[in-house]
């Protein structure tokens, strides 16, 4: 009779970002991934296709969280409102930053992370909307989208929130 394991798929997503944050991308294999389960190969891949569709789906997991934390910024202050996202995206960019970094990750994942980040940027973009809807910058819209950018980048580069912002304050 086959054995009942609760909550598997979040197991297996719990191991791989472990083995990944720990070993890196490469010694991170469907079958280490597996063995620490305690599952064959098999059921793993009944839950995932590939290891980089289970890389895929807790770092998407963990960009939700990190969105629903951005989003439920309550402040009116744009200050103390950018300081708030890039706390947010700096803490799910320091976490994933062995993966960000990691040279074969970057092989695999180039296509889908540039897709991504397209999408990322223009999300963070409509949560600046509020911000920048006060400032006499016509193109609203484009204002936005070059501050996200401008915040991922710089938090991606690890520059502090306060240096990011004596050029920010002049934009919103």
């Amino acid at each position: 009779m086959p054995k009942i394991i609760d909550n598997l798929r979040e197991q297996i997503q719990i191991e791989a970002m472990n083995q990944i944050l720990t070993n890196g991308y490469s010694k991170t294999t469907i079958r280490s991934v597996a063995n620490g389960c305690n599952i064959a190969v098999g059921t793993l891949y009944n839950y995932f296709k590939s290891k980089d569709e289970l890389i895929i789906s807790f770092m998407l997991e963990d960009w939700r969280n990190c969105e629903k934390k951005m989003t439920s910024i309550e402040t009116s202050d744009p200050e103390e409102f950018l300081c708030q996202i890039h706390s947010a995206l700096n803490s799910f960019i320091r976490k994933y930053e062995s993966v960000f970094r990691d040279e074969d990750a970057q092989r695999v994942f180039a296509d889908v992370l540039a897709g991504k980040h397209v999408q990322f940027r223009a999300r963070i973009a409509q949560m600046l909307f509020r911000v920048v809807d006060a400032s006499d910058y016509g193109d609203k819209e484009f204002l936005a989208e070059h501050i996200a950018e401008s915040i991922i980048g710089w938090t991606m580069a690890d520059v502090p929130f306060d240096k990011q912002y004596s050029i920010l304050k002049m934009l919103v």
